[in-house]
């Protein structure tokens, strides 16, 4: 799977889910799978798993929505959920990076997610 660097080192990586592809930030922080800003998300044809409440690293509790989606995820079909925040910025966290290989490369400005051995 392929990603790219933006302009100020920040590696993002592009996913389909059913959207349209979208650039996802790489968040090693973020524990979850995907986040998703409400401005871009279409959630007419989504399932709604209900809310989420998170404590986040500045030490703020928020309450996400959840959706269920099902998307191809190194050529299985993945279940799993995103969550839904304000704006336009969209996240990928641990919980879809794990098990895998990310290789960022800042000399060449590449992004590369490996499939793990164990997937």
């Amino acid at each position: 799977m392929q990603g790219f660097l933006e302009p100020d080192n920040q590696a993002l990586l592009t996913i389909d889910f059913g959207q349209g592809p979208l650039d996802f930030l790489i968040d090693t922080g973020f524990n979850g799978t995907l986040i998703v800003g409400e401005e871009i998300l279409d959630t007419r044809d989504l399932v709604p798993l209900g809310t989420l409440q998170a404590e986040l690293a500045s030490q703020q509790s928020f309450e996400y929505l959840r959706y269920a989606v099902s998307f191809e995820w190194f050529g299985e079909e993945l279940l799993t959920e995103v969550l839904v925040d304000a704006g336009k910025e969209c996240l990928i966290g641990t919980a879809l990076l794990n098990p895998h290989r990310l290789e960022i490369d800042y000399e060449h400005r590449t992004v590369q997610l490996h499939q793990g051995t164990s997937w």
